[in-house]
Parts: structure tokens; C-alpha cells; sequence
């Protein structure tokens, strides 16, 4: 299970176009050859608009943000211009079917709630999280064949070195991918306390558990999608950059 954690921390740009489920537990070996294409192309992009993810890295970190790259703010956290163009353009890489500015865009919004529901229940990453992840993937680098090779050449493709790669791409990942499962585990704990959710039983399997966990936790999403505080821009008030409640896109 540590190793498709990480292995899902090398192939995160899967996370970002929305094909990360061809790399489950069971269809990993399978998936390889498709990811790391995807993997190359994503490199490519990557290595044609660098600022696309400095900046990405800036709006993450919640950094001063240029008022004028702000497309819409998520209870006060912001969405910029190239955050958009970032996710856009890796799932047109990819060939995602979810590469439209509406898709593109409520992901974004349920990411940021994601990361403001982590920041009032104090669950951001810490350093020293972060550091572990990656020290986790460096060590899987070294140890695994496979890994390796499609380390190699997203960096090749990216024409990124591998400290380059884990300092920024990488950390990248590692924030958003903590942030996730802190929230979703705070969340899950938070409703089996409240009475909401009950713990795993004695007949229950294993996966049955997951699945009505990751059932609860998409319910908490939508909730808090539904009361959501969006503010979008006027000059952009007229584009697809609507927040739609009717459904998760994340």
C-alpha cells in the first residue's frame, strides 16, 4: 500500500488531468506504458510554460497574489489565470475528455475548500511532512526500476533536473496530496465522533469500510462546495467559469 502511495506521488500529474485511475492497486502494471506517455507529454508542457507552475506553487502556498491574475476566490483563497491554464493544458496533453474551462474550473474550486477546510481545522502539511513524502519517493527512486524510468523522463521531457523535480514539481504533489488525505481523514474521524459514520464492524471487509468512507467523504465535499462562499470577476463573469453544485468534479 506505501509503495502505490508513492508511486501515485511520481505519476501525481495524473491527479491533475484526471486519469489517475488507470493507476490503481490492481491495473498499475497495465497503466504503465499509458502513463508514462502521459507523463512525457506533461513534461513537454511543462518545459514550454515553466511559470505556468511557479505560479501554481505561489497560489498554493498562499503567497501575495497579483489581483489582476485572479480569476475567483473560494472562501478568500484564489484561483489565478494560470492555475486554469496549468490544469487545462495538462488534461489537453493527456487527452483528457475533461479538459473544458468549466471542468477545469470547478476542480480548482473544490481544491481550494479542500485546502480551506485543512486550513480552519489546522491539517496543512508540515514541513516535515512534506520532507517524508518526498524522502519517501527518493528512496522509492532508487529502489524501483519502473519508478525510476518514468521519473527519468517526465525530468527529461520537462528538461528539469531531479532536484529540480523534487523541489518543485514534486512538492507540488506532496502539498496537495497531504493536504487531501489529512482532510479526508479529519473528516471521517469527525464523523464517526458525531455519530455519523460508524467504524469498521466485524463483518465488514476492509474495502466495504473504504467505500463508505470515500462515500461520506464525497458527501462532506458537495456540502461544503454547497455553501461555498465563490466570488468570480467581473471581466469574467461571462465565461464558463461557473461553479456548478449539482455534482464533484474532483
Amino acid at each position: 500500500m506505501k509503495k502505490k502511495f508513492l508511486i501515485i506521488g511520481v505519476l501525481s500529474v495524473l491527479v491533475i488531468t484526471g486519469l489517475i485511475g488507470v493507476l490503481n492497486q490492481e491495473t498499475y502494471a497495465e497503466g504503465t506504458n499509458n502513463a508514462e506517455q502521459s507523463i512525457r507529454l506533461a513534461g513537454q508542457y511543462i518545459k514550454n510554460n515553466p511559470e505556468l507552475l511557479s505560479a501554481s506553487i505561489t497560489a498554493l502556498s498562499s503567497k501575495i497574489i497579483d489581483q489582476t491574475k485572479v480569476v475567483a476566490s473560494v472562501d478568500e483563497l484564489p484561483i489565478t489565470v494560470e492555475e486554469i491554464q496549468f490544469r487545462k493544458g495538462l488534461r489537453e496533453v493527456a487527452g483528457a475528455k475533461n479538459a473544458d474551462d468549466k471542468s477545469v474550473f470547478n476542480a480548482l474550486v473544490e481544491e481550494k475548500l479542500i485546502l480551506s477546510y485543512a486550513i480552519n481545522n489546522n491539517l496543512l502539511p508540515t514541513k516535515s511532512e512534506i520532507d517524508s513524502f518526498i524522502e519517501d519517493g527518493k528512496s522509492l527512486y532508487n529502489q524501483d526500476a519502473t519508478y525510476k524510468k518514468i521519473t527519468d523522463a517526465f525530468c527529461s521531457a520537462a528538461n528539469m533536473s531531479i532536484d529540480e523535480y523534487w523541489n518543485t514539481y514534486e512538492y507540488y504533489n506532496a502539498f496537495r496530496i497531504i493536504t487531501f488525505k489529512k482532510a479526508q481523514d479529519n473528516a471521517i474521524e469527525t464523523g464517526i465522533e458525531k455519530g455519523d459514520l460508524s467504524p469498521l464492524t466485524a463483518n465488514e471487509l476492509k474495502y466495504q469500510e473504504e467505500a463508505r468512507y470515500d462515500d461520506y467523504w464525497k458527501k462532506i465535499k458537495k456540502e461544503l462546495k454547497e455553501k461555498s462562499s465563490v466570488t468570480i470577476n467581473k471581466q469574467d463573469a461571462d465565461s464558463q467559469f461557473n461553479i456548478d453544485t449539482s455534482k464533484l468534479y474532483l
